[in-house]
């Protein structure tokens, strides 16, 4: 009995979430908002992914817990923006937003720790 017991309680068990963002088509009017809960035991997060365009225009921001917009772009189509970016991290969310403005194409893009 113990021992299902155990077993049920280690098979219920979660790895952490350490990847937020999107990985998505990107729509005429599609919108995203992916929010990241940084713990204090985090000294660096990581931007990372790829925003590929046909047509249109997306706009992104990664803004973090004290409401400060520490990064922005605005991709015009037919394009691609590859992002690698490193922020020192703060603890709280973070958030990550595009907007896209008749843009069509795809968006693989994440936060990571």
């Amino acid at each position: 009995m113990m021992m299902l017991v155990f077993v049920l309680i280690t098979s219920c068990e979660q790895e952490p979430v350490i990847s937020y963002g999107f990985n998505s088509p990107i729509t005429e009017n599609s919108r995203g908002l992916a929010v990241a809960d940084i713990s204090k035991t985090i000294d660096l997060i990581y931007l990372n992914g790829y925003i590929r365009l046909n047509e249109g225009e997306v706009e992104l921001s990664l803004t973090n817990p004290k409401g400060a917009t520490l990064f922005t772009r605005k991709v015009t189509g037919p394009g691609e923006l590859i992002i690698n970016e490193t922020f020192t991290a703060s603890p709280g969310y973070w958030k990550l937003k595009y907007n896209s403005i008749e843009g069509i194409g795809n968006i693989d893009l994440h936060i990571n720790r």
